[in-house]
């Protein structure tokens, strides 16, 4: 056994040094070479290596899958040739930020599911590649709105898969007639196993958000009082809604979201600039929180539960601001944990609420917080 695997070996060495790196004669030594391994494995484990390894067509089947699931990867927009059309179509949307996806979709797929199958090796012919390709495109056709430009995008791939699909399926007949692989075309990049690779993953991270609940939790800061009653807020039959806006969506999943929207912003992101000190006044955390609400209602089709939800929220996130501005609460230094007080002699008069010296203060506090905060 390890004279003969050792003379195959000598034979693909001598090849791959004879022949130009990339000629056809060169990849069939390098594909000779990982298949004598594989057999080799299946000896020595008692298999017999043609039931194990199958034939020369299940090759040539995947080398034409790859083909497809390339062209697939690599297209473009044709008026910004830097855009590739695929990156949307990757993962599927979260379910945490859009439920209604998977009430509106009853057979969710998208091109890490279909690499996965092509690395199994689950597709036993073209056409089953490019059903799932379809389900991937009508399903966003069927999600978005006409028009959008994700909906625009699956039009486009929809009839790539389906003309590079007859492309393949009749190179990979003319092939088999031949009974040789001599005219083989230059092997592509496979693309199917990074995308098989990719992890799903939550949007921006919320793992920092219980260490500051101490902050809001009975927190007379009219900033916390604000952030905690959205934060908090639950509708009428007592759910709370304010959870999806808590991060930003992840760039890989919705990377038109960062198209479309110039100023993103997430209440974990407001939360942290409450903390740090960034908002001179209650006005201007109201104004981050406008512009989230905005936002979403500007990505949004408006039938959507994330824009009613925004909507919802942004109502009473209006009524509370009103609410504490007109109980005073019109300007406040930063929310940050106030130092422990020093001790006073006994003898030192205390001072009134009313002092003008308290109120003096309180105003050059004000001042120097807008210009040391002003950007």
């Amino acid at each position: 056994m390890d004279d003969l695997k050792a003379d195959f070996e000598l034979m693909v060495s001598n090849t791959k040094l004879y022949y130009k790196r990339g000629s056809p004669e060169y990849r069939d030594a390098q594909e000779l070479e990982n298949l004598l391994g594989k057999a080799v494995g299946s000896v020595m484990a008692g298999e017999d290596p043609s039931q194990t390894l199958g034939d020369r067509e299940d090759s040539d089947l995947g080398e034409f899958l790859e083909e497809l699931f390339g062209a697939i990867m690599t297209a473009a927009d044709s008026t910004e040739p830097s855009r590739l059309l695929n990156i949307v179509f990757q993962l599927l949307p979260s379910r945490k930020r859009y439920p209604e996806y998977y009430e509106h979709i009853s057979d969710p797929m998208d091109l890490k599911t279909v690499a996965e199958k092509i690395q199994k090796g689950e597709y036993k012919e073209i056409p089953e590649l490019e059903k799932d390709l379809q389900l991937i495109f009508s399903n966003a056709r069927s999600f978005n709105e006409p028009g959008s430009q994700i909906y625009k995008d699956a039009g486009v791939l929809s009839k790539l898969a389906k003309s590079r699909t007859a492309d393949c399926v009749a190179s990979l007949v003319a092939r088999q007639a031949r009974g040789s692989r001599s005219s083989r075309r230059q092997s592509r990049q496979v693309y199917s196993q990074g995308i098989a690779a990719l992890q799903y993953e939550d949007s921006e991270s919320e793992s920092d958000e219980d260490s500051d609940l101490e902050d809001m939790d009975g927190s007379t800061d009219p900033m916390w009082k604000l952030y905690s009653a959205v934060r908090n807020f639950t509708t009428e039959r007592g759910v709370e809604i304010a959870e999806v806006f808590l991060s930003l969506p992840s760039k890989r999943e919705l990377p038109d979201y960062y198209q479309t929207i110039t100023q993103p912003i997430s209440l974990n992101q407001i939360r942290r600039k409450i903390r740090n000190g960034e908002y001179p006044t209650l006005q201007h955390l109201g104004e981050d929180l406008e512009i989230m609400f905005n936002n979403c209602k500007t990505y949004n089709r408006q039938d959507s539960k994330l824009w009613k939800d925004g909507n919802k929220l942004q109502k009473f996130f209006n009524t509370k601001l009103e609410e504490l501005l007109e109980g005073g609460d019109e300007i406040s230094a930063p929310a940050t944990p106030a130092p422990a007080p020093e001790k006073m002699d006994v003898e030192v008069k205390k001072s009134s609420p009313k002092d003008p010296k308290d109120q003096l203060k309180k105003k050059l506090k004000i001042l120097f917080n807008s210009i040391y905060h002003w950007a």
